[in-house]
């Protein structure tokens, strides 16, 4: 439910995740209203609602730009025009890497970190992932 005062969904940020096998990219953003399920309300008909807006393929680089890049953007203006904001209650938005690199059927390519790092800063956003690579971890 879309509480009266907020403008639309919200989004912490958009995760990403690496096919190795096709040498593609594919991502995902995760939306919800402003509701709680203390705010739920079925006499009112008034419940929180959430969703998810995915790239449909894998993305391989191109001659000009990065898959990573192509699937960030096209993610973000997607997201944009259905009126979802980036940043949620936290301020700045992030990139994260679907499972945190832990999904062994997905596992990140060679220097997932630093190109995370690299897109979030080209865009304004964080990396959590950054300050993990900073300390050696």
């Amino acid at each position: 439910m879309i509480l009266e005062s907020s403008t639309g969904y919200w989004a912490t940020g958009i995760t990403l995740r690496w096919y190795g096998h096709r040498q593609a990219w594919a991502g995902h953003v995760d939306f919800y209203d402003d509701g709680f399920a203390g705010d739920d309300n079925a006499d009112a008909g008034k419940i929180s609602t959430e969703g998810r807006l995915h790239t449909r393929y894998y993305v391989r680089s191109g001659g000009t730009t990065t898959g990573i890049r192509t699937v960030i953007d096209t993610l973000i203006a997607d997201a944009e025009r259905l009126g979802i904001t980036f940043g949620g209650r936290t301020g700045k938005a992030n990139l994260y890497y679907d499972g945190d690199s832990e999904n062994t059927e997905f596992p990140p390519p060679q220097g997932w970190r630093e190109m995370l790092t690299v897109e979030a800063e080209r865009i304004g956003w964080e990396c959590p992932y950054a300050r993990v690579e900073a300390t050696g971890g």
